[in-house]
């Protein structure tokens, strides 16, 4: 009676592992038995040096102890040789006192070298990462900040006899917008130990509902676990997110994340990965990571994602490995010179030399100096010197920062709500640089997803009719789809509170016709993914067969996003006279060590006829982000004069966003183009020209518009392109222009789809003929099926092969067998 946690942890009883595990463990043991008057923790050395890759959590199994009392012994706490040198650079530098602890000596080496992080600290001085962290000498906030926290702490101060965890508590709770992280900073804690107690997770009230109503159908059982219980509620519950069981145990969520059953995958996924596994196995003592290194080395295709599913370990974990951080070899030469110009200094932490890194190099990407430093570009671009904007902007936003400052206790979250309720049309690319987090974990909040009226209620109808009912983010939606067909992604990441990227990938929202459907399957059939092969590599393979294969195609195959196919080499191939080309310019103006963007400003400088999309495919990045830059949007003298004079009149507001601006320079200057605001604003025309404002007609056309949608409304669920269908079954003679006004789309997105792609029935008779004479092969794109109508019918224009095939004119138009001359 009275064990504490940590007497309990150890009984072979509360350290249950696998059978297969405990097997592997045993076989250890036997191999390095533990001597006669052999301590645990040199037994654990003694079974490390026989198995280098063993893990302190597999030793501390073998041995019958904590993890963290391995954790901290030199055999388990290697570095590299180069990390070792430094380290030992360091610890001379600024040896340890007579009578000097750990952490006072820590703190002295953190004096001594400001940028010493404490994971290096703690292996200097031979202690816990999470023992340096807490110290006051490594949660080093702004004075600013230290004020604002002081003052919290002032007004809710500790308590005789209240535990920290305790203090935390009382903090949230007088402060509801503290966050975990400064919390932590104020009681002298770790805040992943902050941020799983219950009040820093705190859900809607709907939320938090279903939840306990999740709890209350699968309660937690006598002696139970909380990683046990959470299998449970998954085995219960299929859709219960990772997030949502580690709320309801009171757990983390990347603990929860790790385990067998919220790593779900395929039948076909799981055949796949059992092969892999079965082809290179676990050897004895080895650790997950060596594994999933061994993984890597024998299936080079193997992504971190299917490597972590097998090894069961944590994606981030695996993706920040060197083996899985792997670039082209011209790359790595790129940046090992940036490395052997700008070398980690002694003491320096990987967050603190890849600022050193950016400020040597400006045009350095945080993806790139993530891979430099070993880290992960998450943590990278967060970083200040990372998210850097123009002069002009960041006095604009100073500006907005000046009038709505963070109040005491407020998180940066509930401040980008502010700052978003004081200035409506402030973007979350600009609030999120303002409070300095990152723009997706900003746009994903309520106060920037906001939707008209109309479309709120139209979406809280949808909801309504399909409710939650305990399903995750991602499951609602493929509920939502499955109720209301039409429904598009973007409004389906609105209802239920997730990113539009996350739900546009999910299988539901990628549907294709039958016709579509039986083509891809027969390409999936004709080349299937083989053991180990990555989606991407698969795609890779898949365009190798099928050399017509487009990327949007390839992407439903492989179950990715289109973008991330489309920028691989496989799918950015020219002609072979354009290659060399390209070639030749590249040639002239080399990579000097910068990002892809710098390069493509320098390549314009050098070539000023050169494209954007020319551009882009040299330096290996997208068109779109290549267009957008200032030197690839020139203009004349006399237009750049006449665009200066325009800003000048009507500027840029504080907090005003590119798009609202845009609209402010249209109302001053009614003729103001899409394209010359866009120049102006400094965004993409497209975005520009499907704004209200530059979708102007006539009052008798507005009206006339607005009887057509008067009797034909838009229907709950319905998405913009099936509203546009509708219409134009109710009005056969609507023009694609003026239903893309109604519905708010752009005319382009809108002329594309079959319904307004109407031809006379003698047209459309003699183009079903030469359909029937020159018919689509299985795996032949769109693309390459215009190119063989062309070569079967030289007269055929590049309008009609458009509509054979159900492409746009423009995209057939530019293809070479439709520019023959």
């Amino acid at each position: 009676m009275g064990a504490s946690t940590g007497d309990l942890v150890n009984r072979a009883a509360f350290r249950t592992v696998s059978a297969q595990d405990q097997a592997r463990l045993d076989e250890i043991a036997r191999q390095t038995p533990r001597q006669s008057r052999q301590s645990k923790g040199a037994w654990a050395d003694a079974l490390k040096a026989a198995h280098p890759n063993l893990s302190a959590a597999d030793a501390a199994v073998i041995v019958g102890v904590v993890k963290r009392v391995i954790a901290r012994r030199a055999a388990y706490r290697t570095v590299s040789a180069q990390d070792r040198a430094r380290l030992d650079e360091i610890k001379a530098a600024t040896p340890q006192l007579p009578g000097q602890s750990k952490g006072a000596w820590a703190d002295a080496l953190k004096a001594a070298h400001p940028d010493l992080s404490a994971a290096d600290a703690a292996i200097t001085v031979g202690s816990f990462k999470d023992d340096i962290a807490r110290r006051t000498a490594f949660r080093t906030v702004s004075a600013q900040d230290q004020a604002r926290l002081d003052e919290i702490a002032r007004q809710t101060p500790q308590l005789p006899g209240q535990s920290k965890g305790a203090w935390a508590d009382a903090l949230k709770a007088a402060h509801p917008d503290l966050s975990a992280a400064d919390a932590a900073i104020i009681v002298g804690a770790v805040k992943q130990d902050i941020a799983k107690r219950a009040a820093f997770q705190t859900v809607s009230a709907q939320d938090q509902a279903r939840l306990d109503e999740i709890a209350a159908v699968t309660p937690r059982l006598p002696g139970q676990s909380k990683g046990a219980w959470a299998d449970a509620l998954k085995a219960a519950h299929p859709d219960l997110s990772a997030a949502d069981a580690a709320i309801i145990v009171n757990a983390v969520k990347q603990d929860i994340a790790k385990r067998t059953a919220f790593q779900t995958v395929s039948a076909q996924d799981h055949a796949r990965l059992d092969e892999i596994a079965r082809q290179t196995p676990q050897l004895q003592g080895q650790s997950k990571g060596a594994w999933a290194d061994a993984l890597k080395a024998a299936h080079p295709d193997l992504s971190a994602a299917d490597a972590a599913a097998i090894v069961g370990a944590v994606k981030r974990v695996i993706a920040r490995r060197a083996a899985f951080q792997t670039v082209s070899a011209q790359d790595q030469a790129r940046l090992d010179e940036i490395a052997r110009q700008t070398p980690r200094l002694p003491g320096q932490s990987k967050g603190a030399w890849a600022d050193a890194l950016k400020a040597a190099h400006p045009d350095l990407s945080a993806a790139d100096a993530a891979i430099i430093v070993g880290s992960v570009k998450h943590n990278i671009v967060k970083r200040a010197a990372f998210r850097t904007v123009s002069a002009q902007d960041q006095a604009r936003l100073d500006e907005i920062a000046r009038q709505t400052p963070r109040q005491s206790r407020q998180s940066k979250g509930a401040w980008a709500d502010a700052l978003k309720a004081a200035h409506p049309d402030l973007s979350a690319a600009d609030a999120a640089t303002i409070v300095g987090a990152l723009k997706d974990d900003i746009a994903v909040r309520a106060a920037f997803r906001t939707v008209s009226a109309q479309d709120q209620a139209r979406l809280d109808e949808i909801a309504a009719v399909t409710p939650r009912q305990g399903r995750s983010n991602a499951a609602w939606a493929d509920a939502l789809k499955a109720a209301h067909p039409d429904l598009s992604a973007a409004d389906a990441a609105t209802i239920v509170g997730a990113a539009k990227d996350e739900i546009a990938r999910r299988a539901a929202f990628r549907t294709v016709s039958a016709q579509d459907q039986a083509r891809l399957d027969e390409l999936a059939r004709q080349t299937p993914q083989l053991p180990g092969q990555s989606n991407a590599a698969w795609a890779d393979a898949l365009k190798a067969a099928h050399p017509d294969l487009s990327a949007a195609d390839a992407a439903v195959i492989v179950g990715a996003i289109k973008q991330d196919i489309a920028k691989r080499a496989a799918f950015r191939t020219v002609s072979a006279q354009d290659q060399a080309r390209l070639d030749e310019i590249a040639a002239a103006t080399p990579r000097q060590g910068g990002s892809n963007a710098a390069w493509a400003d320098a390549l314009k400088a050098a070539h000023p006829d050169l494209s954007a999309a020319d551009a882009a495919i040299t330096v290996g990045s997208f068109k779109d982000d290549i267009a957008r830059r200032t030197a690839f949007r020139t203009v004349s003298a006399q237009d750049q004069a006449r665009l200066d004079e325009i800003a000048r009149q009507t500027p840029q507001l504080p907090g005003q966003s590119k798009g609202a601006w845009a609209d402010a320079l249209k109302a001053a200057h009614p003729d103001l183009s899409a394209a010359d605001a866009a120049i102006i604003v400094g965004a993409v025309k497209q975005d520009i020209a499907k704004r209200a404002a530059f979708q102007t007609v006539s009052a008798q056309d507005q009206a006339r518009l607005d009887e057509i949608a008067a009797v034909t409304p838009r229907l709950p669920g319905q998405s913009k392109g099936a509203w546009a269908d509708a219409l134009k079954a109710a009005h056969p003679d609507l023009s694609a222009a003026d239903a893309a006004i109604v519905v708010g789309a752009v005319r382009r997105d809108i002329a594309v789809r079959t319904a307004f792609q109407t031809v006379s029935a003698q047209d459309q008779a003699r183009l079903d003929e030469i359909a029937r004479q020159t018919p689509q092969l299985p795996g032949q794109s769109k693309g390459a099926w215009a190119d063989a109508l062309k070569a079967a019918h030289p007269d055929l224009s590049a309008a009609d092969a458009a509509i054979i095939v159900g492409a746009s004119k423009k995209r057939i138009a530019r293809r070479a067998a439709f520019k023959v001359i």
